[in-house]
């Protein structure tokens, strides 16, 4: 285990308040506005389609008890208090599981963020120079500590993008909200008896996880107010004695990575757009499965089995027990099956339809003939596909790096299409390019609310 750093937590709030706009780089600067579109048409699209939508915006509405507010909901008309709006909005943009991913510290990073910030920043008018600024600084801090603690989390059982997400939204929430260095430290002490985050959702397909993310969001806004009126939060909450990286972490964790290239080597540069949604370790079967399917022309019938080879988090998320993943029962267990994954991508291109296909004798057939082996060779989100043919034919493909990771990365037009895939539905056409116009030139704008404005329900 290596030496715990002292100053990781106040050398990141340092960061997070003292970083310029003037600063980032311009292709820094383009990235993050195209990670702003995406988190914004998985939102339009967790709004539209996913099934814990309404019960998850009826709940929140109970506890607000109609409370005015400053802040916009995706697709609702009025406002609310900014810790029920990021709440809201976090967890619409992860509920499809389609939203961005960083493979290091095996999190989703935007949702939480961008959620958080789009509150803060409607409640206070910031200006998108400002915005754009905190979400760099945000990815940053969040994806560094992931890279401190890497797959430890996963492999205890939690869920990072909710653990990890929480310090970040909370550190980029401070800048917004103009907190002092001591204010912004004590609110991610405030942190260390927030964060929460079980894999158990996997065992039944419940909707904790969309939930997660969402909490951080607004257990990070709570922590924000508290400290700016001078409630005092635990020094050293991430490094300390009894900080994340002591109790959530094992001994694996490498402290000196979180403050790693800070201001230099910039995390959104290093964030995955998904072009399916369901897991990320899913993605590199769906490609291959495809590719090979596609060029030979294969039928469902032709198939006699699937190997999968994968990396140990891969393999214990999407890949185990085999049962349960070979007849998943709902969307949240078919988005963690590889089994279902790879039959569905024989059968049709992978897309939010696809679940339609739960229970469906044909997928069964398939999913009985996929196989997923731990193999310690496999690193991040890579797997070795080998699919046989009934005439004996083996084909196989490495796939280190599925669509979607910045060495492999989406085009602009592919992530264009999936927010026009999703906006429409909520906005209309017309609405929908005033929204993309407005990220497009973010940098622009004195107050981000004019894109929130664009957002509520008319």
């Amino acid at each position: 285990m290596a030496t715990v750093q002292t100053a990781v937590t106040s050398s990141l709030a340092s960061y997070a308040l003292t970083l310029r706009y003037e600063d980032i780089p311009q292709p820094v600067v383009q990235r993050t506005k195209d990670l702003l579109l995406d988190f914004l048409a998985v939102a339009l699209g967790g709004r539209q389609v996913a099934e814990s939508t309404a019960p998850i915006i009826a709940g929140v509405k109970d506890l607000a008890q109609n409370a005015g507010g400053t802040a916009s909901v995706i697709g609702e008309a009025g406002r609310m208090p900014p810790h029920y709006a990021a709440l809201l909005n976090t967890t619409l943009a992860h509920s499809m599981d389609y939203d961005d991913t960083h493979r290091v510290s095996i999190m989703h990073p935007g949702a939480p963020l961008f959620a958080t910030l789009l509150a803060l920043g409607e409640d206070r008018k910031s200006s998108g120079k400002e915005f754009l600024a905190a979400a760099v600084a945000g990815y940053d801090i969040g994806n560094k500590i992931g890279k401190a603690h890497g797959p430890s989390m996963h492999h205890r059982g939690f869920h990072p993008s909710a653990t990890t997400g929480i310090f970040a939204c909370t550190a980029a929430g401070a800048r917004l909200l103009g907190l002092s260095q001591q204010q912004t430290e004590s609110a991610m002490g405030l942190n260390i008896s927030q964060i929460a985050g079980s894999q158990q959702f996997l065992v039944d397909g419940s909707w904790n996880k969309r939930l997660h993310v969402g909490l951080a969001a607004h257990n990070a806004i709570l922590s924000l107010v508290m400290a700016r009126h001078g409630y005092k939060g635990s020094k050293e909450p991430i490094e300390g004695r009894f900080g994340y990286f002591t109790i959530y972490a094992d001994d694996k964790r490498d402290p000196s990575l979180a403050l790693h290239g800070l201001g230099r080597e910039f995390e959104v540069m290093e964030t995955a757009v998904k072009p399916y949604p369901c897991c990320r370790y899913n993605h590199a079967t769906i490609d291959a499965v495809r590719d090979m399917v596609s060029q030979n022309k294969l039928r469902a019938e032709d198939v006699a089995a699937i190997k999968i080879a994968m990396g140990e988090t891969g393999f214990k998320l999407v890949g185990q027990p085999v049962e349960a993943k070979r007849r998943p029962t709902n969307i949240v267990e078919g988005q963690f099956s590889i089994h279902f994954a790879a039959a569905c991508a024989v059968l049709e291109p992978y897309t939010w339809d696809s679940y339609r296909l739960l229970g469906s004798p044909d997928v069964e057939k398939l999913t009985a003939k996929v196989t997923a082996v731990l193999d310690a060779s496999q690193r991040g989100m890579g797997s070795r596909i080998t699919l046989t043919t009934r005439d004996g034919r083996e084909m196989v493909r490495d796939v280190p790096l599925p669509k979607g990771e910045p060495e492999n990365p989406m085009s602009w037009q592919e992530m264009r299409a999936k927010f026009e895939q999703w906006a429409p539905g909520v906005l209309g056409k017309k609405r929908s390019e005033v929204v993309a116009g407005l990220v497009s030139r973010l940098e622009t704008l004195d107050d981000t609310g004019a894109l929130m404005a664009q957002l509520r329900k008319e």
